[in-house]
């Protein structure tokens, strides 16, 4: 099949990641961006490097014409009344920018999708509910093509922004990597976020040495990062621990410092785990969060630590005294996140569900 991706862009490296499983599964897959990864992630074949979008000048205009959209790092799940969010203009000055900004872009996005032959491709993928524009006939004329449209959410879109409903109505297939999506959006389908850390060699352990427990926040309000560090100091007063905090190191740094770790904790609040705590378990690094009731169950068995801000010296504790626990855990989590977290896999269950299964697409 002929596969085309389009994403603001390779946010996480998500999107790239889905392209290149596709690949390994022997499609023509193509991934299409607006603008450069902020990650420094590597685009796909199209980037087409878009004005108005990242510029100090965008983000202050857009504060003031939209403040709600400026939000602060949140570690808890929205609300929901049985209805996904709708995002709409927050004024006529913004739905007047947004239009003239179309109107900018529109000749540019037209071109590379005739450059890409998109009206070849058998599936196209909107990433975050976007369409190729923010007032987009170009996606619906696509589907009236006949290709088949899956729309998926890989970050925070659906609970900060919401759906855009002429997009979204245009869907073969819903799905998100975030769980409490689905609490959001009910008949969304949940994947496992599509992971796979290049081989990495941890390096040996110093023997007697202390125990060292790793933390990586990009933001500390979100993380919970003050209540983890409390944590961790309850911890050293009956243990060994060395808090190794990894903060603002460029990413190949930080993995290499998060490979000295003999234990790692992700995150507190209820949005469960996000890319750090995979990197640690691919690391056989037995790993901590807080997980909510609901997706401890769905994820079960898992190799999960489960901690809350008040108990998680005293789950940490058992591991702390044992370099066997360590040990069996770490193995446990590699193991898992091959199985569930494959990127192969998950791109081939969501193909599955665009042309084997219609009849179970939401």
């Amino acid at each position: 099949m002929r596969i085309l991706h389009f994403a603001a862009e390779n946010f996480a490296g998500v999107p790239g990641t889905l392209v290149r499983a596709e690949r390994e599964l022997g499609h023509d897959s193509l991934l299409m961006t607006l603008i450069p990864s902020a990650q420094g992630i590597a685009d796909g074949e199209v980037c087409l490097n878009l004005p108005f979008v990242r510029s100090a000048a965008v983000r202050r205009l857009k504060a003031r014409l939209h403040p709600d959209s400026v939000r602060v790092g949140t570690r808890r799940r929205g609300g929901t009344n049985g209805l996904p969010p709708v995002w709409a203009p927050a004024n006529r000055m913004q739905a007047f920018l947004l239009r003239l900004r179309d109107r900018v872009w529109e000749p540019a996005v037209r071109r590379a999708l005739r450059r890409v032959r998109a009206e070849d491709a058998d599936i196209v993928f909107l990433d975050g509910g976007l369409g190729f524009l923010r007032n987009d006939t170009i996606a619906a004329g696509l589907k009236a093509k006949g290709k088949r449209i899956a729309v998926g959410y890989f970050g925070s879109d659906l609970r900060t922004r919401g759906i855009l409903p002429e997009i979204d109505r245009l869907a073969d297939f819903r799905f998100t990597v975030e769980f409490d999506h689905t609490l959001l959006y009910p008949g969304i389908a949940f994947v496992y976020f599509p992971f796979r850390l290049p081989d990495f060699q941890r390096p040996p352990a110093p023997p007697g040495g202390r125990i060292r427990i790793g933390h990586s926040p990009s933001n500390r309000a979100a993380k919970g990062t003050e209540a983890i560090l409390g944590g961790l100091r309850r911890l050293s007063r009956d243990y060994p621990v060395e808090t190794v905090l990894i903060e603002g190191l460029p990413h190949a740094e930080a993995l290499s410092l998060k490979s000295t770790c003999d234990l790692f904790v992700d995150q507190l609040g209820e949005l469960g785990y996000g890319i750090s705590g995979l990197e640690a378990l691919a690391m056989g690094i037995p790993t901590a969060v807080q997980l909510m009731p609901d997706f401890d169950r769905f994820l079960a068995p898992h190799p999960w630590i489960p901690v809350t801000a008040e108990d998680l010296a005293e789950r940490l504790a058992p591991f702390a005294a044992s370099a066997g626990l360590r040990r069996s855990r770490g193995e446990a989590g590699k193991a898992w996140l091959r199985e569930r977290h494959d990127p192969v896999r998950v791109a081939k269950g969501i193909l599955d569900r665009l042309t084997i299964h219609p009849e179970a697409r939401p």
